[in-house]
């Protein structure tokens, strides 16, 4: 889906203007460290910025300086402002008035009002979540040998998950079907499906190595959709009423 290819009736069907639901994605932005892209002056001036700080009580959202002073005294004078990015593929904006200079932790940043209304232009098949620690399903596989592998999924959706195993690289091609993966939702209910290796890597975390693939769902019948669908719902409702305790 791109800009030249949503109508306004979606554009306005992905457009949110409740409150907590858009501390919510501010907030996701800032633990994410998202790269966010800021446009103004009409789309000619641009800097690339991040989150830093979300106050529902004085209303401000803080951002960083940029690496350009000149761009930096230009966004000062900017009454409209844009802002952009697309974590984990799916496009977010939102817009806000008048920026101002502060200090943030001993450092230049910019202050705005937090964003009435805020966009996700997502299609719900492509929307991926991002998993908290305590929410990430086990994957278990069935391997050639009879023995059994677990994984922990890192991020879910509609269309397939990406799973992890400490210790390097797992032996899977991009392509392979692995059959009958049980993937435990955790209290919602039992998936049994095979999966499709889409991408095949190993990430690096404080001097430790996993160990992972990104799958697709083959197929997916309509009642372990509901079962899905139900678990992504219910792992947003507890990290919006976590985050808007």
């Amino acid at each position: 889906m791109t800009n030249q290819t949503i109508t306004a009736e979606e554009y306005e069907k992905f457009t949110s203007t409740n409150r907590r639901e858009i501390l919510f994605y501010l907030h996701q932005l800032i633990n994410d460290g998202e790269r966010i892209s800021l446009v103004f002056n009409e789309g000619q001036d641009a800097l690339l910025t991040v989150l830093l700080e979300v106050n529902d009580d004085s209303n401000q959202l803080i951002f960083d300086w940029g690496g350009s002073e000149e761009t930096n005294r230009k966004l000062l004078h900017s009454e409209r402002n844009f802002f952009v990015c697309a974590p984990h593929g799916v496009a977010n904006k939102f817009m806000t008035g008048k920026v101002h200079q502060i200090t943030h932790k001993k450092r230049p940043a910019f202050t705005t009002h937090i964003p009435a209304q805020y966009t996700r232009l997502q299609r719900r098949e492509f929307f991926r979540l991002v998993l908290p620690m305590t929410r990430r399903p086990t994957c278990t596989l069935a391997m050639a040998d009879g023995a059994t592998m677990q994984l922990s999924i890192i991020d879910i959706s509609i269309g397939g998950v990406a799973a992890e195993l400490p210790g390097g690289k797992l032996p899977f091609d991009i392509g392979r079907t692995l059959p009958h993966a049980h993937i435990d939702l955790k209290g919602v209910g039992m998936l049994d499906v095979d999966l499709e290796v889409r991408n095949s890597c190993e990430v690096q975390r404080g001097g430790k190595v996993s160990g992972r693939i990104g799958c697709r769902f083959v197929k997916l019948s309509h009642a372990m959709e509901n079962h899905l669908q139900r678990f992504i719902t219910d792992v947003q409702r507890e990290e919006r009423a976590r985050l808007g305790s």
